[in-house]
């Protein structure tokens, strides 16, 4: 009974996650509350001990890849890029937090991220002449911890990359991917993978339990507490940017790192001839540069 449910849920995952492609186009934002919201980003200053600010664990510049490499050199979490975020709607590993304006009002209080309390983040921009006036022309009750948040959330909304060769595609252009990513994309889709990395963000829309199917559909005992373990599929946007891998960065590699899911979650051993299409097909989703960061 168990392997007939898993095989259902599978192929009811893999038909819907079949039809909710759709290309990434960009979304409105407030480009007042954007600037200032990126200065809020960038600001060691209001940190506790001003030693760290959001871009540490969310590099936009080095290498633009919305997350940071070193974390996993010290054990640490590897943090999910903040590129497209915005349109997220399952934020941290274990998904439980489903509002973006929450997810940055706890990144900022948590004692492992920016480890500072509300009143005394508000104070510090307080202290600041040029962040006070910026909140007065913007906000008509100036600083307060939730326009704070509403400033970095615009900003997020302005990190956005639209206008991959893949979404290109999407939108009809033919000769946006070359043949290779085409075969690519459909190896992508053959295998199963879209099961899990579907919509505008391919991933970052639903929780999956690791080796669930696989455990399942290879007769392994599965255990009574399945479905306790949940962890936030990620987004696929991007991908070849934001080495390492895994929720503990430990893959360098995104060629190892499709070998590694494809095995653990999809019970499939890619050939080499595989592994290297797929692999061609998610570079296709590098988006442009936003305008906010040229």
């Amino acid at each position: 009974m168990r392997k007939i449910i898993a095989f259902l849920l599978f192929f009811v995952a893999f038909l819907s996650g079949a039809e909710k492609f759709s290309p990434s186009l960009g979304i409105f934002y407030d480009e007042q509350k954007a600037n200032l919201g990126k200065r809020l980003f960038f600001d060691k200053r209001l940190s506790n001990g001003e030693k760290k600010s959001c871009e540490t664990c969310h590099n936009l510049y080095w290498d633009f890849s919305g997350s940071i490499r070193k974390n996993s050199d010290r054990n640490l979490l590897n943090p999910p890029s903040v590129l497209n975020a915005a349109t997220n709607y399952i934020f941290f590993k274990n998904g439980s937090v489903r509002d973006i304006s929450e997810q940055v009002a706890i990144s900022i209080t948590s004692d492992i991220q920016l480890g500072i309390d509300e009143q005394r983040f508000v104070a510090k921009i307080s202290d600041i002449s040029d962040y006070r006036s910026l909140f007065g022309k913007i906000y008509s009750d100036g600083v307060t911890f939730k326009n704070a948040v509403n400033a970095l959330v615009e900003f997020e909304r302005a990190i956005y990359t639209a206008s991959s060769p893949f979404d290109k595609f999407l939108m009809g252009d033919k000769n946006a991917l070359n043949e290779d990513e085409k075969k690519g994309y459909e190896i992508f889709q053959k295998v199963g993978c879209v099961a899990c990395h579907s919509g505008v963000n391919l991933g970052s829309n639903l929780l999956q339990e690791k080796q669930f199917y696989k455990n399942v559909l290879s007769g392994n005992s599965v255990s009574d507490k399945t479905g306790q373990n949940l962890y936030k599929v990620p987004s696929l946007r991007n991908i070849a940017r934001t080495a390492p891998y895994m929720f503990d960065g430990s893959i360098l590699y995104l060629k190892d790192a499709i070998t590694h899911v494809a095995d653990l979650q999809l019970m499939q051993k890619l050939s080499k001839e595989q592994v290297d299409l797929i692999y061609k097909f998610l570079l296709s989703l590098n988006g442009e540069h936003p305008r906010i960061l040229r």
